[in-house]
C-alpha cells in the first residue's frame, strides 16, 4: 500500500515518541526504507534539544541592587529607631516637674557686701528666672521658679547650690516665686512692686507660633499637590515638606500634648526638634521600604 509522505510526516512525531500501534509502526518503517526526506525528519526529531543559554545579567543585577538597598535600609532603620527612642527617652526624662514654693525649697538673703544670694535646696535641679526694672526705676525685680526632673531625681542629681542675683552690682528691689498653676506670684524678698496684688507670670506662647506655621505649611502643601499633581518633581517636594510639618506636629503633641503654652519653651522646642529629626527620617525610610518591595515584586515577575 502506497502512502504519501504527508501522511507519514504526520505520523513521524508519534513514531518518535513510540505512540503508534504495531500496524502504524510497520507502515512508517516501510516508508522510511525508501524515503530520504522522512528519514531526515525523524533524525531531526531524535536530536537532543539544547535551550539557548540566558546571557542577560540585567535581572540578576537588579536583584542584587534591590538586596543591597534592603540591607542599607535595614541598617538605617535600626539607627533611626535608636535615635527616635533616645529622643523620646530624653523628652520624658528631662520633662520639668515644677515645685511649689516652701521656705526649705528656696531662700533669698542679702550678704554683708550687699549681694543678694538665692540658695536652692538639693531637691531643685533647675530654675528659670526673669528680671525687669520698672519705668524710671533702676532697681531690678526678679521672678523665678524651680523644678526637678526624673533624670536628676534618680540618675544624676544636679546640685545648683547658690546663685548671686546682683552680680553686676545692680539693686534688687524684689524677688517673686511664680507658680505654674495660674496662682499669683509670691513675694519672697524685698518690697512688693504691686501691693494691690495680682502679679501672675504667664507661660510663653512662642511654641504656638511654630505650630501655627507647621499647620499653614501643611495646608499649603496639600493645595500645591492638588494644583500641580501632574508635575512629578513639585509633587515630590511638596510631599516631603508635608511629611516634615506633620512630623513636627506629632512631636509637638508628644512633648506638649494639646497645649502650646510652656514655662520652659527653649527646652520644649529642643525636645520637639530632637524627636522631629528621627521621626521624619523614619517616615521617609518607610516610603523607601515600600518602594523596594514593589521593585522586588516587579523583578520576580520578570524572572
Amino acid at each position: 500500500m502506497n502512502v504519501s509522505c504527508n501522511v507519514i510526516k504526520d505520523l513521524i512525531p508519534l513514531y518518535a515518541e513510540d505512540m503508534l500501534s504495531d500496524d502504524s509502526v510497520n507502515l512508517v518503517e516501510k516508508h522510511l526504507e525508501h524515503c530520504d526526506d522522512c528519514r531526515n525528519l525523524l533524525n531531526e526529531l531524535n536530536q537532543p534539544y539544547h535551550a539557548p543559554a540566558e546571557t542577560s545579567v540585567r535581572p540578576l543585577m537588579k536583584m542584587k541592587s534591590a538586596l543591597r538597598k534592603k540591607k542599607a535600609v535595614t541598617i538605617a532603620l535600626t539607627f533611626v529607631f535608636t535615635l527616635l527612642f533616645s529622643a523620646l527617652l530624653f523628652a520624658f526624662m528631662t520633662a520639668p516637674k515644677y515645685l511649689p514654693y516652701s521656705e526649705e525649697l528656696i531662700q533669698v538673703s542679702e550678704q554683708a557686701n550687699g549681694s543678694v544670694v538665692v540658695e536652692f535646696s538639693e531637691e531643685v535641679s533647675g530654675y528659670d528666672m526673669d528680671r525687669y526694672s520698672l519705668e524710671g526705676d533702676p532697681d531690678m525685680a526678679y521672678h523665678l521658679t524651680t523644678w526637678t526632673t526624673i533624670w536628676e531625681e534618680y540618675i544624676q542629681p544636679n546640685d545648683i547650690g547658690t546663685v548671686v542675683l546682683n552680680a553686676e552690682d545692680e539693686t534688687v528691689s524684689s524677688v517673686y516665686y511664680y507658680q505654674t498653676d495660674g496662682a499669683p506670684d509670691r513675694l519672697i524678698y524685698g518690697v512688693d512692686d504691686n501691693p494691690n496684688g495680682g502679679i501672675v507670670t504667664l507661660p510663653r506662647l512662642n511654641l504656638s507660633y511654630y505650630l501655627l506655621i507647621a499647620i499653614i505649611l501643611s495646608g499649603s502643601c496639600l493645595v500645591i499637590i492638588a494644583v500641580f499633581r501632574r508635575h512629578k518633581q513639585i509633587v515630590e517636594m511638596s510631599i516631603k515638606t508635608l511629611l516634615l510639618t506633620v512630623s513636627y506636629m506629632i512631636a509637638h503633641v508628644i512633648v506638649r500634648g494639646l497645649t502650646s503654652a510652656s514655662y520652659n519653651s527653649t527646652r520644649d522646642l529642643l525636645a520637639i526638634i530632637l524627636i522631629v529629626i528621627p521621626l521624619y527620617a523614619l517616615i521617609l525610610l518607610g516610603i523607601n521600604v515600600n518602594s523596594i518591595r514593589r521593585e522586588r515584586k516587579q523583578i520576580e515577575k520578570l524572572n
